[in-house]
């Protein structure tokens, strides 16, 4: 049991130095991260010129920084925002053309939580 647990604490450790832990499923659940880098990617897709995606919600930061941005289907940046020192609300959505849109979540070295839901509107 005691290798187990010296295992255990190596593994926790290696990840923590490299990747950071990660509790959760961004954009799915409230996520827990501890000194979390690294990028997560997720497309979402359009049909109409006049569709809006993205994401809301929020980041309570601890240490570090997550950026979060929205790619158009053309790869140009088209809104962003950044969670620093202290409590956010995140609004980023866009659109105007068909296509796949992608939300890209930068982690440096990011401790806190963070609460992404996906965003889907018709502008009117």
């Amino acid at each position: 049991m005691r290798y187990l647990l010296a295992v255990l604490a190596v593994v926790l450790a290696t990840l923590y130095f490299t990747v950071g832990l990660r509790l959760g499923a961004v954009t799915l659940t409230e996520t827990y991260l501890l000194n979390a880098t690294g990028t997560n990617t997720y497309t979402y897709a359009t049909a109409e010129a006049r569709q809006r995606v993205g994401v809301t919600g929020a980041c309570r930061v601890r240490g570090g920084e997550a950026t979060v941005r929205l790619l158009a289907p053309d790869g140009t940046q088209i809104a962003g925002q950044t969670c620093r020192e202290g409590e956010w609300s995140l609004n980023v959505v866009g659109g105007g053309q068909p296509g796949a849109y992608r939300v890209v979540v930068d982690f440096d070295h990011y401790t806190g939580r963070l609460n992404l839901e996906e965003s889907h509107s018709t502008a009117p």
